[in-house]
């Protein structure tokens, strides 16, 4: 399997596992919301409780026996845990696009290479054809000859540079 299958195969199923996984951290989200909500609500509850108890005279406002319960120790701790899970999740899904879009680069670049080879080849086998004029100039263009080197290489020469690879028994006259 040629890289460019396997980057496709891959590429291929990114959609579908970003997908999941920002539907789990969607899920978690409103999970985390609701389990706040609860935790919001009971300590508010126990604040309450502590100060209608130190009303009636129960209790004194010392601060060192004042102290939340357990269950709300608990939901405090379980948001905690959640909001790390989606955290993870974050770096994972943004893990997953860095990769694809490094696996990207790669291969432009080998691509890059690989184009850069062949027109090489081609330029060492292929003696440039004469201009109208009579002279040989190739690349340049003006009076000056400041054309230099292009970049990138025109389509039909890409195309022949291609053909070149793929029917190499095919002779051009």
């Amino acid at each position: 399997m040629s890289f460019l299958d396997e980057f496709q195969a891959n590429l291929e199923s990114l959609p579908n596992i970003l997908h999941k996984k920002y539907s789990l951290l969607r899920d978690l989200d409103k999970s985390l919301q609701e389990i706040q909500r609860q935790n919001e609500k009971r300590c508010e509850q126990e604040i309450e409780d502590v100060k209608r108890e130190i009303r009636t005279g129960n209790i004194t406002p010392n601060t060192s026996l004042l102290r939340f319960s357990d269950d709300a120790l608990e939901e405090q701790k379980h948001s905690v845990r959640i909001a790390d899970e989606k955290v993870t999740l974050a770096v994972q899904a943004y893990d997953l696009v860095d990769a694809h879009i490094q696996q990207l680069d790669q291969y432009l670049k080998s691509f890059d290479e690989e184009l850069r080879r062949e027109r090489d080849t081609v330029a060492t086998t292929v003696s440039p054809a004469p201009s109208l004029d009579g002279s040989n100039k190739s690349g340049r263009s003006g009076e000056g000859g400041r054309g230099g080197r292009k970049k990138y290489l025109p389509f039909l020469d890409i195309l022949f540079i291609m053909s070149l690879k793929y029917l190499p028994n095919i002779e051009f006259s």
